[in-house]
């Protein structure tokens, strides 16, 4: 089965309930501390389902875990969530001084880059007019003769 669970359950814990094929209904939890990560499969043992010619026994239920992000987060939460997690602290201004600011943008297909060739530009070759391979350099490149 697929469950969909908050981020704050997958740092937390989960704790629900589902009902099994047969009615009854089973409380899933897990141990307190255990993290889940995203497409996580966990393992119930004994709950899936019933064995073909042995109704009376049963395969394990399996449960990945689909966790949903918040789209976006407010700075008190932000500062709360760094220390709760132990957040390290960046990079320091020295190493920053000359570094260039750019900005993370959501992706859309549009944006993608259809006239790319692999780290060659258009007619360019690895290959000189003589039709031998040249190297980072420019420098002709030959295999070595033992």
């Amino acid at each position: 089965m697929e469950k969909e669970i908050t981020l704050l359950q997958a740092l937390t814990g989960v704790d629900f309930v589902i009902s099994h094929l047969d009615g009854t209904k089973l409380r899933i939890k897990n141990e307190p501390g255990q993290v889940i990560k995203p497409d996580d499969i966990k393992t119930v043992f004994d709950k899936g389902l019933p064995f073909h010619k042995q109704s009376y026994k049963n395969g394990n239920l399996y449960v990945m875990f689909k966790i949903t992000f918040p789209k976006e987060m407010p700075k008190p939460a932000l500062e709360a969530c760094a220390i709760a997690l132990g957040a390290q602290k960046s990079k320091t201004d020295e190493d920053m001084t000359d570094a260039e600011v750019v900005a993370l943008e959501g992706y859309s297909e549009q944006q993608r880059n259809t006239n790319a060739t692999g780290g060659q530009g258009q007619g360019e070759s690895d290959e000189d007019e003589e039709g031998g391979p040249r190297g980072p350099n420019g420098q002709r490149v030959q295999c070595a003769q033992q």
